[in-house]
């Protein structure tokens, strides 16, 4: 096969970015090639090339960084929040918030289950249990609070809801692993939390696999069927089917770049505060702009830095600043945009609460992703720190 330089602009990832942009939103940040090809073979020679040795390693090693008894690696975060519902099998409503990722809902409805909406935390933008106790109803089935850009979720406020309602909480942190809180027995890693913990090990997360995904569990009846339904619910000979599964199983050289990427774990968590650090102090004070509000207690994975841009205090719009940033070969992104109950997909189920959140439309219409990833260089950060303040006329 002959090669043009089109052809090799694809394989570089020179023309997966858009057009006219010179600074990405993400990058992945993966471990250093020469450390794992010897790994990649080592799996291409056994045959064995998906969900093998190196998945339950990269499983083992999960388990012991986190505390959990069981940690399940799926091919998605969406995969695996799919699979937990199944496993679960609940009918009925799940309470969730509409600023999330669609993925959040989408996993719930392909299960037949009804989303319903509740409010966000000012500052957090994490899911408000109380928003989420005015929320419940006769239907409800379960609650799935979501790690919001790094944040983790009132873990204790819905520990309690959970125990005066009796109603089980599952956790979206596709953006949270890393992200810690501390507890009165000291500080634990998000994944512990709820009847289970999903976390997504995509190219735009802090802990990369490339492609994947992450169930943490404390029951091990859950993560025992969880391993069964990743292949299709296969018995464990292999020769019948028992459940209603999904082909997720994950290829080993996934696992083996997810295992080396979360041995750093903690350096790539620390090295996302300094740039959010570095950003913050070369943006200055901006009218309008506001950020993240990390709760006391908890430290975030970094996943994503993002900006609230109020148009009435800032004098220009999140879409103008996104558009002028892109102009400049910046590429940003607004985030979560738009939200769940107001996407064309659950226009339907989403209708009786336009207008009924004002938190979430607010966070939706003002959020602003600048880029972010853990091997940016800090002359990068503070060269979009300088776009951001020029389209307000500061240098």
């Amino acid at each position: 096969m002959d090669w043009n330089e089109s052809d090799i602009d694809m394989l570089s990832g020179k023309k997966l970015r858009p057009a006219g942009i010179s600074i990405p939103i993400v990058k992945p940040t993966l471990h250093d090639f020469e450390a794992v090809v010897a790994e990649f073979r080592q799996a291409w020679e056994s045959g064995q090339v998906t969900t093998g040795f190196f998945t339950r390693a990269f499983e083992t090693e999960v388990e012991a960084k986190l505390g959990v008894p069981h940690a399940v690696m799926v091919q998605s975060c969406t995969a695996g929040m799919m699979l937990v519902w199944r496993a679960l099998g609940f009918t009925g409503e799940v309470v969730l918030p509409a600023f999330t990722w669609t993925a959040t809902a989408h996993a719930a409805v392909w299960n037949g289950l009804t989303p319903v909406f509740a409010e966000v935390t000012p500052g957090s933008y994490t899911l408000d249990p109380e928003a989420v106790r005015r929320a419940l109803g006769p239907r409800s089935a379960a609650v799935m609070p979501v790690n919001v850009f790094g944040c983790p979720p009132d873990y204790a406020g819905f520990a309690r809801l959970s125990r005066e309602t009796g109603l089980p909480v599952v956790y979206d942190s596709a953006q949270g692993l890393g992200s810690r809180v501390r507890t009165p027995e000291g500080w634990r890693y998000a994944g512990g939390f709820g009847i289970a913990e999903v976390f997504s090990l995509s190219p735009t997360k802090v802990v990369s696999a490339m492609e994947g995904g992450l169930i943490t569990t404390q029951d091990g009846v859950l993560a025992r069927e969880l391993r069964q339904l990743r292949d299709y619910g296969k018995t464990a000979d292999g020769g019948d089917i028992a459940g209603l599964g999904l082909s997720a199983r994950v290829p080993e050289i996934n696992a083996i770049v997810a295992r080396h990427n979360f041995a750093r774990m903690d350096e790539l968590v620390r090295r996302r505060g300094e740039l959010v650090q570095v950003y913050k102090e070369a943006l200055g004070v901006l009218p309008g702009v506001g950020y993240q509000e990390i709760p006391a207690g908890c430290v975030s994975s970094g996943n994503y830095f993002i900006l609230g841009i109020d148009p009435a205090a800032a004098g220009r719009s999140r879409d103008e600043v996104y558009e002028e940033l892109g102009r400049r070969g910046i590429q940003a992104k607004k985030y979560f945009y738009p939200a769940l109950h107001l996407q064309e997909v659950y226009r339907e189920v989403g209708r009786p609460y336009a207008g009924r959140l004002p938190v979430t439309e607010a966070a939706a219409a003002r959020g602003l992703a600048l880029p972010l990833y853990t091997h940016m260089e800090e002359t990068t950060v503070r060269q979009v720190a300088a776009a951001v303040r020029a389209v307000w006329g500061q240098k």
